[in-house]
Formats: structure tokens, sequence, C-alpha cells
């Protein structure tokens, strides 16, 4: 797995592909699985765990990346090497150290540092910390071992976690554009349009609550939502079961996200909508 050439997106999932190939292949874990930096706090340890029999080397690299979303509404994150991009904070972060070796079954410590260049404005800038794993094999099933040669591919597993460097006061919103819910076959499809206000990326949940015309909640969904320019990702719920009739979609958004500490969260008025639907 390669990280793409620079200003190219792909699906999140392609990134942990080469993972999948086998059951008993293990990247190394990273925790915390998100960073916010700021003025006051410009540093950071990040702990590499190895759950592995054999020892991984791993090489850090801090690139320009965000999610986004196609025309289709799938998710894909947006990474750019190379990056000029104003928001961009990859430039920025020391990293150390960038190549170490984690044993079977340890532990290892990077250390991040970031420096803003003199003169930037307040405001949010976002990194991609990009840890690259090397050091399992894979066996190839199927060839043949008379000669008692064994046959394998060397894996390269990356895991990526997002970056966040707030200077000075920094503030998040959205705007939704769009929110015309409607029912395609036996599945209640939502396309909503969302649109990040203010200097902050809006990192936060998102609630769907089907309800009857007594306001009886039938179903409810819950999303993570990560904006962090615009956002147009479509969410098919199965409602087969559903019987015609008239409902209402409730929508609301939050960053009261469980995964997101209390003090790293930009505080944001939660915002509601709600639409008619109608299962023919």
């Amino acid at each position: 797995m390669r990280i793409p050439p620079p200003r190219r997106t792909l699906p999140l999932t392609l990134l942990f592909l080469v993972a999948s190939l086998a059951s008993e292949v293990m990247a190394i874990a990273v925790a915390p699985t998100a960073i916010y930096l700021s003025d006051d706090r410009p540093a950071e340890a990040i702990t590499l765990y190895n759950p592995s029999a054999t020892p991984e080397e791993v090489t850090v690299e801090a690139v320009f990346g965000y999610p986004t979303t196609d025309e289709e509404g799938r998710v894909l994150l947006h990474v750019d090497s190379l990056s000029q991009d104003p928001r961009s904070a990859a430039g920025w972060i020391q990293v150390l150290p960038r190549r170490l070796v984690v044993p079977p079954e340890q532990r290892r410590v990077v250390r991040l540092l970031a420096k803003a260049p003199p003169g930037t404005s307040d405001g949010e800038y976002w990194a991609r910390l990009v840890f690259t794993s090397r050091g399992q094999r894979l066996p190839v099933a199927g060839v043949p071992d008379s000669s008692g040669v064994q046959v394998g591919l060397d894996l390269e597993v990356r895991t990526i976690i997002a970056l966040s460097y707030r200077k000075g006061a920094v503030r998040t919103g959205l705007r939704v554009d769009d929110f015309r819910p409607r029912i395609e076959g036996d599945s209640l499809v939502v396309r909503p349009d969302f649109v990040r206000e203010d200097e902050g990326a809006y990192i936060g949940r998102l609630e769907f609550s089907l309800r009857d015309v007594n306001g009886g909640e039938l179903r409810s969904w819950t999303e993570q939502v990560a904006v962090y320019r615009e956002y147009h990702r479509r969410y098919a719920y199965a409602v087969s079961d559903v019987p015609t009739g008239t409902y209402r979609l409730f929508m609301r958004l939050s960053t009261e996200r469980d995964d997101v500490a209390q003090a790293d969260r930009l505080p944001s008025i939660p915002l509601e909508l709600s639409e008619e639907v109608v299962r023919p």
C-alpha cells in the first residue's frame, strides 16, 4: 500500500486493504488515534504497540490530508504529501524518531513537536500522521512446497491518524444546505450537504430519528461526521419493515463525541432539522 501521489483521493477502506488479506495479520496499534496540538500544548507523545511475534520496523511521516466525499456520497481521504494548502500543518511537525523498531509484544514512544512559522494567522491547521510498519510475512497458499522453499509476501501496513494544530481562539460551526430524506425501494436515503463554518473542522455526531405522526420513534441511527470543508455523504438505512404512511425524520448534529476528549472538542450549538418522509 502506498500513500497516493499529490492531490489525490482514495476510499478510506483501501487504506487498510493489506491488513485484511489474512486474519492473522496484526498491524502496529497506535494510541491516541487523534492528536490535538496548540500554542499552549505544542508537544505530544504517541505510543506504538506491536501485538505480533515479529519485530516491526516503523517509519513515521506527516502529510496534509482530510476526509471528504465524492459525487456518489462515498467517504474519501484527500492526501497531498506536497501540499501548499494554507491549512496544512504537515511541514511544522517534528517527529522523533522518524524510524524505529518495535519488538514483539513491546511498546515504543514517538514524540511530536509542532512549531508554527512566525506570522501564522489564528485558526486550525491539519495534517495526517502515517505510520508504515514492515516485518510480517503473509504465506502464499497453493504454492508447491516439494523443494522445501517457503513462499510469502512481505507486508507493508499503513495506519493513518488525524492531527490538528490550533493557533489562537478557534471556533467551529456547520451549515446544512440540503436536507431532503426520501424512500428509495426499501431504504431511507439521506444526502445532506454539510459546509463547515468558522475556523475549525466540525468533528461531531450525527443522529437520525424516524418518528410517526404521534412523535413515537420507530428507528434511530447514529453516525460520526468530520467536516473539514464540504461533506456530501450518502446515508442509507433499511426500512423494509416500516409500514406505508407519513413519517418525519429528525436530524441532530452536535460536537458531543465520546471518542474526543472534552478538552479537545470545539463547542458548537447543536443543530436540529426535520423533514416529512412518505413511505408509499
